[in-house]
């Protein structure tokens, strides 16, 4: 029997990649997720556990592939799926040891802090965390 989910629930945040093997690497071992069980759904692809029975969907989809010029750009309207961590300059720091290009953004005022990486398909990851003040 099927545990009952509220109406309404978010469940998971899906994403497009050209390279299944590059994105598996990124998610897992640099980002840190832990890969769950998929179906085969007959495209190619790999579901991660985010909280609870929150996940991340991961799929190659190569005619949705993103323009060179979109893929590099930086903003912070860019579409992307947030993570949290308690200590987001740290992560930023880790980010850069690896040779990763990161976006770092406290807001003015903000009660919070963030910090966004880009996966090898473009793809936008935010760390939100306490702010400065906090």
């Amino acid at each position: 029997m099927t545990e009952r989910v509220p109406e309404g629930s978010f469940r998971h945040v899906s994403i497009t990649v050209t390279d299944l093997k590059r994105a598996r690497a990124f998610y897992r071992d640099v980002i840190g997720l832990e890969a769950v069980y998929r179906p085969d759904l007959g495209v190619p692809g790999i579901w991660f556990g985010l909280d609870g029975e929150l996940q991340l969907h991961i799929l190659v989809n190569e005619a949705l592939r993103k323009p060179d010029e979109e893929r590099n750009s930086w903003t912070l309207s860019y579409p992307h799926f947030a993570l949290w961590t308690d200590d987001v300059p740290a992560k930023g720091r880790a980010f850069k040891a690896m040779g990763l290009e990161v976006l770092e953004n406290v807001p003015p005022a903000a009660e919070f802090a963030q910090v966004f990486v880009k996966d090898p398909d473009g793809n936008m990851v935010e760390f939100i965390g306490p702010g400065p003040n906090d």
